[in-house]
C-alpha cells in the first residue's frame, strides 16, 4: 500500500487533516445520496404533470368535436328535409296520371337518398324495410321514431318518415335514416379529426406508449365489477384512432374505470409488465361511456427520471476526488489557522457560498486553506453551470409551451377555414336556388355557421387562446349583421352596453348562437317599415349571472312567446338553447317593441 494512506507514518497534524479531509467526504457522499431520490421523484412527477395535461387539452378538444358534428348533423338533416318536401310539392304540380307520378318519384335523385312506398304494392327499399313502424295516417310532416335495433356505437336506430296524400288518395310514404339524410357527415367528421390530439401523443422518446379510445357497451354496466379486458369484444368498440388492437386496461375492473380520477395516474400491471395507465371519460351521458385509456411502460418513466443523475452523480465524485487530492499534496506544515477554516466549512454547510478562508502561508494549513478556497470556487462554478443548465431546461420548456399554443392557434384556425369554406358553399348554392324558402333557410344556417366561423377567428386572432372577449366579439357581430341589412337598414340606432367579460369557446358559443338569432329577428321583423329603427343590446356580469337584454322598437311578437317558441325554428334554437346549454332563463317582454331579458348562470373558471 502507499505510503499516502499509512496514517501511523505521519504526524498528528496530517491525522487531523486527514481525518477533517475524510468526514468532508462523507459528508457530501452522504448529501448525494440523499439527494438522487428527490431528484428522481421530481423528475418522474414532471413526466407524469406534463402528460396528465396533455390527456386533459385532448378531452376539451373531443368536446369541442362532439358538438360541431352535432351541429352539422342537426343542420344538414334539417336541410335535406324541407328540400325533400319541396321536391314533393314540386311533383305535385307537374303529374297528369299515376303512372307519371310513379316516373317522377323513380326520377327524383333527392327522394330516391330515402326508402319510399307508394300504396301498398310499390316499394324501394335502400337499406332495410322499417315501414312497419310507419304512421300512413299522419300527414305532411315529419316524424321520427327510435327503432329498437342497436347501432355500431350502442344507440337506437332513429328512422325519419314522412307521408304525402296526392289527388285520387294515392300516398307516399318516406323512411330515412340519420345517415341518408346527413351525407356530408363522414367528410365534415374527418376533417375536425384530422385537427385533433394526435401530434399532442404522439411522443417519440415514449416507445411503450399505448392509446386506446373505446365506446363502452351498457349492456356491460349490468357486471361491473368483471375485469374489462376480459370481456368479450362485444362489448366494447374500440376507435380506429388507437394504435392497439386490444384495451390496455389490464385487470382494472369497469367500475374501478367509471371512477378513476382523471388527475390521477393508477399504478397498473399489463402483459406482467408495470405500466403507468390514464383514465380520461371522454362522454359519460347516460350510462354512455367513452374512454380514453393512456400506458406508458413504468420503466421507460424511471429512465426518463433518471436521464442527468448519473452526470451529476459523477461530477460530484470527480469534484470531490480533485478536491481532496489537491488538498493532500499541498500541505506540509503544522495546523495554524484550524479554527479559521473550520468556521468557514460551518458557514459553507449554512448555504454560505462566497465565503472563503483566506489562509495563507507555506506551511500545511497555509496550503489547506489555498487548497480549500480552491474547492469552494469550484463548488461555486459547479452550481453556476447547474443554474445555466436549469435555465437552459427552462426555455427548452417554455419553447414547448408556446409550440403547444401555436398548435391550439392552428387548430381554431383550420376550423375557422372550414366554417368559412362551408359559408362560402351555401352562398354559392343560394345563388342557385329560386325558391326563396329554401334561400331563407340556407341564409339561416349561413348566419349561424358565421358565429361560429366568427369566435374561432377571435380565439385565433387573440393573444390569450383560452379566453375570448364578449364585448369584442358582440361589435364586431352587430357590425357584419348590419352590413349584411345595409341596403334596408342604414339608419338603425344601435345603442351597446357590454362590459368586458372573457369566455372560453364552450360557453361563448351559445351565447353568441343566441345572439345572432334575437339581432337577424330584429333586422328581418322589427325594422321593417320602421321609420326610425332602434336596437339597444345590454350585456352585464355580476360574480355568479350574466344578464343580457336585447331589445329593438317594433312591433313585437304577434303571440304568446313560449307559443310561438314551438313553433318558429329560430325562437325554439334561443329557448332550447338558453334552456338545455346554457341552464338559465329567458323571458319577452312588449316596451314599445320586443324586449328579450335572458340570464344565466357562470361557472368559476369562465
Amino acid at each position: 500500500m502507499s505510503n499516502v494512506f499509512r496514517l501511523k507514518n505521519y504526524s498528528f497534524t496530517t491525522k487531523v487533516i486527514f481525518s477533517f479531509l475524510f468526514i468532508i467526504m462523507i459528508f457530501l457522499a452522504t448529501r448525494t445520496v440523499l439527494t438522487i431520490p428527490k431528484v428522481q421523484e421530481e423528475n418522474q412527477k414532471q413526466i407524469i404533470n406534463n402528460i396528465t395535461k396533455n390527456l386533459g387539452l385532448i378531452k376539451k378538444q373531443f368536446n369541442i368535436i362532439g358538438k360541431s358534428i352535432k351541429m352539422q348533423s342537426d343542420l344538414e338533416i334539417s336541410l335535406y328535409k324541407e328540400k325533400i318536401v319541396n321536391e314533393i310539392k314540386n311533383i305535385e304540380f307537374k303529374y297528369k296520371n299515376k303512372k307519371e307520378l310513379i316516373e317522377l318519384i323513380g326520377k327524383n335523385r333527392l327522394i330516391n337518398l330515402c326508402s319510399y312506398q307508394i300504396n301498398s304494392n310499390i316499394k324501394k327499399i335502400k337499406e332495410q324495410d322499417y315501414f312497419i313502424y310507419n304512421d300512413r295516417y299522419n300527414f305532411d310532416i315529419w316524424k321520427n321514431k327510435k327503432i329498437d335495433k342497436a347501432t355500431s356505437f350502442y344507440r337506437k336506430k332513429i328512422i325519419f318518415f314522412y307521408n304525402h296524400k296526392f289527388k285520387n288518395n294515392i300516398i307516399l310514404s318516406l323512411s330515412c335514416t340519420k345517415k341518408q339524410l346527413n351525407l356530408n357527415h363522414n367528410s365534415f367528421e374527418k376533417s375536425l379529426k384530422s385537427n385533433i390530439y394526435t401530434n399532442l401523443l404522439d411522443d417519440e422518446s415514449l416507445k411503450s406508449e399505448k392509446i386506446a379510445i373505446f365506446w363502452l357497451n351498457p349492456k356491460a354496466l349490468e357486471n361491473r365489477n368483471e375485469v374489462l379486458y376480459s370481456i368479450k369484444k362485444d362489448n366494447y368498440i374500440l376507435s380506429k384512432l388507437s394504435n392497439v388492437k386490444n384495451i390496455p386496461t389490464g385487470k382494472l375492473t369497469i367500475n374501478e374505470l367509471i371512477k378513476a380520477d382523471e388527475k390521477s395516474v393508477i399504478l397498473n400491471k399489463v402483459n406482467n409488465k408495470n405500466v403507468f395507465t390514464w383514465v380520461i371519460k371522454l362522454s359519460e351521458r347516460k350510462n354512455r361511456y367513452i374512454f380514453l385509456i393512456y400506458t406508458v411502460n413504468k420503466d421507460e418513466i424511471d429512465a426518463m427520471s433518471d436521464a442527468g443523475l448519473s452526470f451529476l452523480l459523477k461530477e460530484t465524485l470527480i469534484a470531490i476526488s480533485i478536491s481532496i487530492f489537491i488538498i493532500l499534496l499541498f500541505f506540509r506544515k503544522a495546523l495554524l489557522n484550524i479554527n479559521t477554516i473550520t468556521k468557514v466549512a460551518i458557514k459553507v454547510n449554512q448555504g454560505h457560498k462566497n465565503i472563503r478562508s483566506g489562509v495563507k502561508g507555506e506551511d500545511d494549513i497555509g496550503n489547506l486553506g489555498k487548497a480549500f478556497d480552491s474547492m469552494l470556487d469550484f463548488f461555486e462554478n459547479s452550481i453556476k453551470t447547474l443554474d445555466i443548465k436549469v435555465k437552459e431546461k427552462t426555455k427548452k420548456i417554455s419553447e414547448s409551451l408556446q409550440e403547444k399554443d401555436i398548435l391550439l392557434k392552428e387548430i381554431h384556425h383550420r376550423v375557422k377555414n372550414n366554417l368559412a369554406l362551408t359559408i362560402g358553399l351555401i352562398e354559392l348554392q343560394e345563388e342557385e336556388l329560386k325558391d326563396k324558402k329554401t334561400k331563407k333557410a340556407l341564409v339561416d344556417i349561413k348566419e349561424r355557421i358565421f358565429t361560429m366561423e366568427l369566435l374561432h377567428r377571435k380565439l385565433y386572432e387573440s393573444k390569450n387562446i383560452s379566453f375570448i372577449s364578449l364585448k369584442n366579439y358582440v361589435e364586431d357581430l352587430v357590425s357584419v349583421i348590419s352590413r349584411s341589412y345595409c341596403n334596408n337598414f342604414d339608419s338603425v340606432d344601435i345603442n351597446l352596453e357590454v362590459e368586458d367579460i372573457n369566455l372560453n369557446i364552450e360557453k361563448a358559443m351559445p351565447y353568441a348562437i343566441v345572439l345572432n338569432e334575437l339581432i337577424t329577428n330584429s333586422f328581418k321583423y322589427a325594422f321593417k317599415d320602421n321609420k326610425n329603427p332602434k336596437l339597444n343590446i345590454k350585456i352585464s356580469k355580476n360574480e355568479t349571472t350574466l344578464t343580457m337584454i336585447v331589445k329593438d322598437n317594433g312591433k313585437g311578437l304577434k303571440e304568446n312567446f313560449e307559443k310561438i317558441s314551438d313553433e318558429t325554428l329560430g325562437l325554439k334554437l334561443i329557448n332550447t338553447i338558453v334552456k338545455f346549454q346554457l341552464f338559465g332563463e329567458i323571458k319577452y317582454f312588449y316596451e314599445d317593441g320586443a324586449k328579450f331579458f335572458i340570464t344565466s348562470t357562470l361557472e368559476n373558471n369562465t
